[in-house]
């Protein structure tokens, strides 16, 4: 594990996105209990799945593990989506994403979260590549 996170900073701002003091101070209406303090323990303990985990629960649209307003998918299935959106989007901010998470502590829950973020599948990636770019030359044509 590194270093602590300073409190007025995002710990990694593509899935960890709050920082403590915002947490602390109320600023997010949304953050509610439990996931709020499980979200600050995680980070300050440098269980970065755990925090992770935490943070795609903190808005309250998680029902039965599925995500409000996804469509139906779990929250791996969310995190997973959003992993291969950064990768193809913001390559280099996600590989940063990526170096971080390699500090999470040996006592992290959620191992599997960090896996579903580090470990992409090649053909996901050309998917969401392409998807992108019909996206980008459709916006051409209007």
């Amino acid at each position: 594990m590194g270093a602590p996170i300073p409190e007025d900073q995002l710990p990694e701002q593509l899935f960890l996105d709050y920082s403590i003091r915002d947490i602390q101070e109320g600023r997010l209406v949304a953050a509610n209990d439990p996931w709020a303090p499980l979200y600050l323990d995680a980070i300050r303990d440098g269980r970065y799945g755990d925090a992770v985990w935490a943070r795609y629960h903190i808005g309250g649209d998680v029902e039965n593990g599925i995500v409000g307003g996804s469509g139906g998918l779990t929250v791996l299935e969310v995190i997973k989506e959003d992993a291969l959106a950064y990768r193809v989007s913001h390559p280099e901010e996600y590989f940063k994403a990526v170096a971080f998470y390699r500090g999470t502590s040996k006592d992290d829950g959620r191992a599997d979260v960090l896996d579903v973020i580090c470990i992409l599948d090649k053909r996901e990636i050309a998917e969401i590549e392409a998807r992108r770019k019909k996206k980008e030359e459709n916006q051409l044509e209007d």
